[in-house]
């Protein structure tokens, strides 16, 4: 583990909470001005600096109240973070502001960017990726992890770990998560999800240029077998689609460590469902200390949460740390984490305790 990277740094974002009465109010005003397109997203992306246009259009029809009905009876979710001002892309570049600037002048240069994100604009992977590159400056290789949501962070903290062995001169790399839900997307989908605004960032270093951190001792991401990717937002639940999986992933990781679960100081799990989140904490072991009253954070959703871990728990040195999540595309992944020192926390952990 000596030569295993190093997570030196973490900067969240997590809009203010709006309840879904008062969404249900504002969310046709989205609707009347939603960009598409290449010009959209440029005037979108020059709002931050002062050049700001708006046309408005017919209001779309939503689906919204026949969602939020569905989402009535669940009681751990009355409320979603909405950010009002920025788009996607500010809200990634929010988080890289926020890395850049805390780094010390003298710091090596960041040569990844890893962008994970959901959204179904094919420009955004490569849009929002640029933009990054730019904030970051050069020299820097910018990509994206696009469509694999909660599961994105996993293959992006993978992808790290390789690139790290690939690349003798590489150094550092920073990966940014953002999702924010536009219109015609409504927030609530399949089994009464409820999707909120967030960006977060991981800063992955080799150990050699930091002393202090989260050492990633290992990380992976996989699709689910064609059979089971499809039915996940039907009436038979998410942890019955991707309980099996998740459980062999957690286990072969765990097993190639030669770990136990009462080996783990904590796990950060997701807040896409809490059957699953349950079941995930019985099969450990462990009792979950996750909120219930929370919207899912996307692609951002476990930054977040391993960010308010940190927060909230004093790790002594290497214990271990268990990161899993899910992508509602069909895809499970997790991490394992050792502390080792302790990483930068930039933003408000606490911030997402509302939302």
């Amino acid at each position: 583990m000596k030569n295993a990277p190093l997570i030196t740094a973490l900067a969240v974002y997590v809009p203010p909470p709006v309840a879904l009465d008062r969404w249900q109010d504002i969310e046709p005003t989205p609707h009347e001005t939603a960009p598409s397109g290449w010009d959209a997203w440029i005037a979108s992306w020059r709002r931050e600096y002062g050049a700001r246009t708006a046309t408005a259009k017919e209001a779309a029809s939503t689906d919204l109240n026949d969602a939020s009905a569905e989402g009535a009876s669940n009681p751990r979710v009355d409320r979603a973070p909405v950010e009002l001002e920025a788009d996607q892309s500010g809200l990634a570049a929010r988080v890289t502001h926020a890395i850049c600037a805390a780094r010390h002048r003298e710091a090596a240069s960041i040569d990844f960017v890893i962008f994970c994100h959901t959204s179904l604009n094919e420009h955004v992977s490569t849009t929002v990726a640029g933009r990054l590159r730019t904030i970051v400056g050069t020299p820097c290789f910018p990509f994206s992890v696009s469509q694999q949501q909660g599961a994105s962070l996993f293959t992006a903290l993978q992808l790290a770990t390789d690139l790290l062995i690939a690349e003798p001169d590489a150094r550092t790399i920073l990966i940014v998560a953002a999702d924010k839900w536009c219109p015609p997307f409504s927030r609530w989908t399949g089994q009464a999800i409820l999707h909120g605004d967030a960006a977060g960032a991981i800063l992955v270093e080799r150990p050699a240029l930091a002393t202090r951190g989260l050492q990633l001792i290992d990380a992976s991401a996989h699709p689910l077998h064609r059979a089971s990717a499809h039915p996940p937002l039907s009436r038979a639940g998410i942890e019955c689609v991707w309980a099996p999986a998740l459980l062999s992933t957690i286990d072969a990781m765990l097993a190639r460590h030669g770990l136990h679960s009462n080996g783990l100081a904590a796990t950060v799990g997701q807040a896409i469902d809490p059957k699953l989140d349950d079941l995930v904490c019985r099969h450990l072991g462990v009792c979950s200390t996750e909120p219930r009253r929370c919207a899912y954070l996307g692609a951002a959703d476990s930054i977040i949460r391993l960010a308010r871990t940190l927060g909230s728990h004093r790790f002594t040195s290497q214990d271990r740390i268990l990161m899993w999540g899910i992508g509602l595309g069909g895809y499970t992944g997790c991490a394992l984490l050792a502390a080792h020192g302790f990483p930068s926390i930039l933003g408000d952990v606490d911030s997402h305790n509302s939302a």
